[in-house]
């Protein structure tokens, strides 16, 4: 996950390429080896996400075919810089997350900001109680990793 100083990096790796073209050279990015998957992660960011394909759903909409890709995430790593350990959130502002929302024109490159707002997961449902609650919490002495 690349903040917004990046931007110039990552974006070139969206590109359309033949499979034979090294992505990281082409941008100029340099390679951190993953954990759990052989596809590298990029120095660089604030935070790693390794994903195993889950599967692939496509689809016709409109005339227009689109695939939409879901991975099962087998391992998550965030630089202790913009983790915040009391409560397991991240500092936003610190790692400036480079987002893209698309259009029909293109794409439109931001970040978030912090509003101060926080909620339980629980706010999601209608009588206030989380069914997985109990996967939240932690062992006395556990770390995450």
């Amino acid at each position: 996950m690349p903040g917004t100083d990046m931007a110039d990096k990552v974006i070139p790796t969206a590109s359309h390429v033949p499979p034979d073209v090294d992505e990281f050279e082409l941008a100029g990015l340099k390679e951190k080896p993953s954990k759990k998957i052989r596809a590298p992660g990029i120095e660089g960011c604030y935070a790693w996400m390794e994903c195993k394909l889950d599967h692939i759903i496509t689809e016709v909409c409109n005339g227009f075919p689109y695939a939409l890709i879901l991975g099962k995430v087998v391992y998550l790593e965030v630089e202790d810089s913009v983790y915040k350990k009391e409560n397991g959130s991240w500092d936003v502002e610190k790692a400036k997350p480079l987002m893209m929302t698309g259009s029909d024109e293109g794409m439109h490159f931001c970040t978030v900001n912090d509003i101060g707002k926080f909620e339980p997961y629980g706010a999601m449902f209608k009588n206030g109680n989380d069914p997985l609650k109990r996967i939240y919490k932690k062992e006395e002495g556990q770390e995450c990793k």
